[in-house]
């Protein structure tokens, strides 16, 4: 069986080399070809080279690692590669090697028609973290209708690969993309592991506009919805409260709100 490995990194070298002799323990019977997609580090990946094996696409600029995934998976069709399954995962090692029997077992049991995700199914981070996550969530839900309990992490069947790449909003978040698109794709509980080395690249502001990104995708849900709880909600003040206190509450909706949409809309351009 071959596995074409889809791996973005940023100035992380000592976990991606710790990450894919693990990879290589894991799945010591397969075929095994790396796509790293070196955004923009300072790192130099090019000890990682090898022709036979591993792919180091150097981004000149830095994207992001969501872009950079968009860019991996394009060039594995671009460039028709063989591969039974795709894998993406990050290089930090939080995504556990030893969990890609399980995904892998899954596709296959499923015939491959579905994508696998790795939900978390148990976190390595502090509190705040968790709870900001757990309202994440929450908001994603009540806002888009849909649930989205997973990352990057996840197997891909060939046959899904032509499609994926068609996905416009691919490029702003990977996992939401695919919950948006009419593919078929299912998740199962994995734990989260340690980092390898050093620590997360993803800053508080960078991990709040990620979130952002992935709630422009189901902008015109999210529009939908709001008007939809504005009516419900004005409805149900006009029936509690004087009128001139439903105006007020508004314009202060309507502050909060519109700026709000506005960002969401120009990140999905």
């Amino acid at each position: 069986m071959k596995i074409c490995f889809v791996i973005p990194t940023y100035n992380d070298e000592a976990s991606l080399k710790k990450l894919i002799d693990n990879i290589n323990k894991e799945l010591k019977n397969f075929i095994l070809h790396f796509l790293i997609i070196d955004d923009c580090s300072e790192d130099d990946y090019k000890t990682l080279a090898n022709p036979q094996k591993i792919d180091l696409i150097k981004l000149e600029k830095n994207q992001g690692s969501q872009k950079a995934i968009s860019i991996g998976l394009k060039y594995a069709k671009d460039k028709n590669l063989e591969f039974d399954y795709i894998i993406v995962m990050d290089s930090d090692g939080e995504d556990k090697p030893a969990d890609l029997q399980l995904l892998i077992s899954e596709a296959h049991k499923r015939n491959n028609n579905s994508i696998i995700f790795a939900s978390r199914n148990k976190r390595m981070e502090i509190f705040t973290f968790k709870f900001f996550y757990f309202f994440y969530k929450l908001v994603f839900r009540i806002m888009t209708g849909r649930k989205i309990n997973f990352g990057n992490y996840s197997c891909i069947p060939k046959k899904f690969l032509n499609e994926i790449v068609k996905i416009s909003f691919l490029k702003l978040h990977f996992p939401a993309a695919i919950i948006k698109s009419k593919l078929t794709y299912s998740d199962i509980p994995c734990d989260k592991g340690p980092r390898y080395a050093g620590d997360s690249k993803m800053s508080f502001n960078n991990l709040f506009v990620h979130g952002f990104k992935a709630f422009s995708i189901f902008l015109k849900e999210i529009i939908i919805r709001t008007l939809i709880f504005f009516f419900i909600g004005n409805v149900t003040l006009i029936l509690i409260l004087q009128l001139n206190l439903v105006i007020k509450i508004n314009f202060m909706f309507l502050l909060f709100i519109t700026p709000l949409l506005i960002y969401l809309y120009r990140l999905n351009k």
